[in-house]
C-alpha cells in the first residue's frame, strides 16, 4: 500500500534537527514500509541529530497524522556537513543500497543546503578514508560501486533541485 505522505519540509534558512528526521522519515514512507536497511539509516540518522528518545516517535505519529513539524534545534553548518558525510558513508557501506536511501543522502544534500565544493570535500574525505581501510587489490572496486553511488545521489540531488521553488519551499 502506497502512503501518499509527503513531507512539506523542505530546504530552510536554518534547518533544524526535527525539520531533517521529519523529511526524511516521510521519504522512507513513500512506499508505506520502512525496510530494515531504511530504518537502520532513520536510526542512525536520529542519533546524529541528538534526538531525545520519544522524538523520532512524536515526528513519526506527525507524519502519518499530516501534522506539522514539531519545532526544534538550528543545527549549525558544520553540524550539517558531518551528519551529511555520516549518512552519506552510512547509506554507502550497505550491501544493498535502496533507491529511498539514495534519496535520503540527496535530501540532506538539499535540506542541509551543502554546496557543490562541501559536497567534493566529503566525497573526497570519504574516498581517503575507504582507501586507507580498504586493501589495495580490492580497492578499485568499491570505488567504482562508490562512484555509481555518487552518480545516483548526485542525480536525485539535481532531480529534487530541479522540481522544487528556488527558495526551496
Amino acid at each position: 500500500m502506497r502512503n501518499e505522505v509527503v513531507s512539506r519540509v523542505v530546504a530552510e534558512a536554518s534547518p533544524t534537527d526535527t525539520g531533517a528526521f521529519h523529511g526524511v522519515v516521510s521519504l522512507v514512507l513513500r512506499d508505506g514500509v520502512i525496510t530494515r536497511e531504511e530504518k537502520r539509516l532513520v536510526i542512525k540518522l536520529a542519533g546524529l541529530l541528538n534526538l531525545g528518545d520519544d522524538v523520532p516517535k512524536k515526528i513519526y505519529d506527525s507524519i502519518l497524522k499530516g501534522d506539522d513539524v514539531i519545532s526544534g534545534r538550528e543545527l549549525d553548518a558544520s553540524e550539517r556537513l558531518g551528519i551529511y558525510s555520516d549518512i552519506f558513508e552510512t547509506a554507502f557501506l550497505n550491501a544493498s543500497i535502496s533507491e529511498d536511501e539514495y534519496l535520503v543522502v540527496a535530501y540532506l544534500r538539499f535540506f542541509f543546503a551543502i554546496t557543490d565544493d562541501e559536497h567534493e570535500q566529503i566525497v573526497t574525505s570519504l574516498l581517503d578514508n575507504l582507501e586507507e581501510h580498504v586493501e589495495k587489490n580490492v580497492f578499485h572496486l568499491v570505488e567504482k560501486g562508490f562512484d555509481q553511488a555518487l552518480e545516483k545521489v548526485n542525480g536525485l540531488f539535481l532531480k529534487i533541485r530541479s522540481i522544487l521553488p528556488e527558495s526551496g519551499r
